[in-house]
């Protein structure tokens, strides 16, 4: 049963659960629909017994009085004819009394009654004045007795009847909430044969987006996210390979361009000194030019085999630091570029011990600080914030300046994406520095983003786990 429900299509799992599904309410209808006519024909039979009962009552009831009439008429007037009339009468109560106490055995005055009607059609031909009175007065009565008894037992009949349906309204209430246990037991089975491998395909796309480890193992469920599973595994191995080939050409071609670069610079130090012969300024412009841009792509081949040497960086190596300590070691290094721009820190730090990756944290808090002062205003502040929110370590560099277009905002933080904000400082940027910053964060299980703040144009968060030391 295991093996074709792993191999199922999506559609067969879903009809198959809409069938399971189905099964308690088919079964919960027939017991209903025979609970009911049950009682219905229960009901039914007790109504027409009940009708026949009161009928058979009032039919004796009626008898007696008839018979009280002829055997009065009789000991008046002695006649063949009225002699015959009440010995029908007796005889027809008789037969009555002898059904109804077959049908009623619990009415407790038959027996004395049919005594008391067979004596009267023994001696009514003989019987006169008292004795006659007193043995008609007793049926009679007894004949009263024996119609109360009739309404009392039908009176318990219904009863007993109320009591019935109550009984099998708690018995069917019970089966229905046995009945929708079941069914959503059903439900949240089919619902787990589906939401079992969708989670577990939502595990594989972030590890795929994250550049994490790929789960192992085949992904079970409907044949249809099955072979997704594989389509990402698949996808997953290619993008490994594409990773590592884009590795492999970003560490060739950045130590492949530093010997010619170097050979570039030390030609134009040459040309520069004037040491191969003397230049008119024409020349010399050509060779500040060519020194300058030769300058610029060792830079930028210095920051490509830094960014390489980030993404090949598995594991981040935590260890307890005093994050004044490491921010002012930061700071000391760009003293000189925020002299030349009459620029200062304004640092704000409200914590004492935090648990991260030196190397990371210093590549991020460079990067931002190196984005502020070449974007920011000159004798403007660069403001420097480091606190606790939401168990989430926060850093804040934000700068005065042009803002950032919202739309503009994501793609900053891809590599080689620069904004159209010109930089206030002569150095051309790479579009490395905010990419850098955004996979240092996600080494660290963070991530950075542009927002909105009251005191600054610009400001970009890094948000960060606060971790604890093992």
């Amino acid at each position: 049963m295991r093996f074709p429900l792993q191999t199922a299509s999506l559609r067969q799992l879903v009809i198959l659960s809409f069938l399971l599904a189905m099964i308690p309410v088919g079964v919960l209808m027939w017991q209903s629909h025979k609970a009911l006519s049950g009682l219905s024909r229960f009901a039914t039979s007790e109504a027409e017994s009940a009708v026949i009962s009161v009928r058979r009552a009032e039919n004796m009831q009626n008898l007696v009085v008839d018979i009280e009439r002829a055997v009065r008429q009789y000991a008046v007037v002695k006649t063949d004819a009225l002699a015959r009339v009440a010995q029908s009468h007796i005889t027809n109560q008789q037969q009555s009394l002898s059904q109804l106490c077959n049908d009623l055995p619990a009415l407790n005055d038959c027996l004395a009654q049919q005594a008391d009607l067979r004596q009267l059609a023994a001696e009514f031909l003989q019987l006169n004045g008292t004795p006659l009175e007193q043995l008609l007065q007793q049926i009679r009565l007894r004949q009263q007795h024996i119609s109360q008894q009739i309404w009392d037992l039908l009176e318990q009949r219904l009863v007993n009847q109320q009591q019935l349906v109550q009984d099998a309204q708690q018995r069917q209430a019970w089966q229905t909430v046995a009945l929708v246990l079941l069914t959503l037991l059903l439900v949240l089975w089919a619902s787990g044969r589906v939401a079992a491998p969708v989670k577990k395909l939502d595990k594989m796309i972030r590890a795929i987006g994250q550049q994490q480890q790929f789960p192992d193992g085949k992904l079970e469920g409907p044949r249809e996210l099955s072979e997704l599973g594989e389509q990402l595994r698949w996808l997953s191995s290619r993008l490994q390979q594409l990773e590592a080939l884009r590795l492999i050409l970003l560490r060739h071609a950045s130590h492949e361009l530093k010997t010619p670069l170097s050979s570039i610079r030390e030609g134009c130090a040459l040309l520069t000194e004037q040491l191969l012969g003397p230049l008119n300024p024409q020349q010399l412009e050509v060779v500040m030019l060519l020194n300058g841009s030769a300058d610029r792509l060792s830079q930028l081949t210095e920051q490509l085999l830094d960014y390489n040497r980030l993404l090949q960086q598995a594991k981040p190596e935590l260890s307890r630091q005093v994050p004044q300590q490491l921010l002012q070691a930061c700071f000391a290094d760009h003293t000189l570029s925020l002299q030349q721009r009459q620029q200062q820190i304004k640092l704000d730090c409200q914590l004492s011990s935090i648990y991260t990756d030196e190397t990371l944290f210093r590549r991020i808090l460079d990067n931002l600080i190196n984005n502020a002062q070449a974007y920011g205003a000159e004798s403007s502040p660069v403001w420097v914030k480091l606190y606790k929110n939401d168990d989430m370590l926060v850093l804040d560099v934000a700068n005065n300046g042009t803002p950032i277009p919202t739309a503009l905002r994501e793609k900053l933080f891809e590599p080689f994406q620069r904004g159209s904000t010109p930089r206030f400082d002569a150095v051309q940027g790479s579009g490395l520095g905010l990419s850098i910053v955004a996979d240092c964060a996600r080494l660290l299980g963070g991530h950075a983003d542009i927002v909105d703040v009251v005191y600054a144009d610009v400001c970009i968060r890094v948000r960060l786990p606060m971790l604890e030391e093992k």
